[in-house]
């Protein structure tokens, strides 16, 4: 069952991480707020799939990481990936993650827990969230467009009862409806109280939805603030939007 939190829902303080004495994030301080959304954007190799990584204690590699992971008020950064999820810490990773021989409601019935730590989403919520899949709920994954595989794996995220939910550039390959499609639902969730940190290549259809935004470049944070001042920094407009600073 979930419970209030007081403070940041996931926080993390000096989170480093190396491999083979090469630094590729470097974070002071990162901080999610109870219902907000907050974007993380950045050029490729800028860290930020590290950081979501590294947040949820995986990689595919073998980096030292260090650093404190707190996750409603509890210290889980020892603690192996399996333990922060069953916490309620949830990853959508880049291109989704479902079982492709499974059917959609099987999918969704695999994801149940026993016991999560946050709400848990039953059929009907997911339905609403996404129609699509309802109409898709027989097939198999593996027929399944990109953008319905994606509002799958968000889907069974939810079924995990996450307190906060990492998504880890869910636009990737999608057309641009899809894009706002699933934007909209996510921010749909944070509305509804869901704490998400959002890792976006488009920063276009992120700013449209987050609460702050975050500037990583080559594993630090170059700039940080509320979407609305975000959209008219210089960096952003120049690299990202296409358009020239005044």
């Amino acid at each position: 069952m979930s419970r209030s939190v007081e403070g940041p829902v996931l926080e993390a303080r000096d989170l480093r991480v190396s491999y083979g004495g090469h630094v590729a994030l470097d974070i002071p301080h990162i901080a999610l707020a109870p219902g907000e959304l907050v974007g993380v954007v950045g050029a490729n190799g800028a860290g930020k799939s590290t950081l979501v990584n590294a947040l949820l204690g995986w990689s595919r590699g073998n980096p030292v990481v260090g650093g404190s992971v707190r996750l409603a008020g509890e210290e889980i950064g020892a603690l192996p990936t399996h333990a922060r999820v069953s916490r309620g810490l949830a990853l959508v990773p880049e291109g989704g993650a479902v079982f492709m021989s499974l059917t959609v409601a099987e999918n969704l019935a695999a994801a149940a827990p026993p016991d999560a730590p946050g709400h848990v989403h039953d059929e009907a919520e997911i339905e609403a969230l996404f129609p699509r899949l309802r109409e898709r709920r027989q097939h198999k994954a593996s027929a399944l467009s990109g953008g319905e595989r994606q509002m799958l794996a968000i889907s069974r995220a939810l079924r995990l009862g996450p307190r906060a939910l990492l998504l880890d550039e869910p636009s990737i390959g999608l057309a641009p409806r899809l894009v706002t499609d699933v934007l909209r639902a996510v921010r749909g969730l944070v509305d509804r109280n869901l704490s998400v940190l959002l890792v976006e290549q488009n920063v276009r259809a992120a700013l449209a939805v987050v609460d702050r935004l975050i500037l990583l470049e080559r594993g630090r944070i170059l700039a940080e603030g509320p979407a609305a001042a975000m959209r008219d920094d210089p960096r952003i407009l120049e690299a990202y939007l296409g358009e020239a600073a005044a």
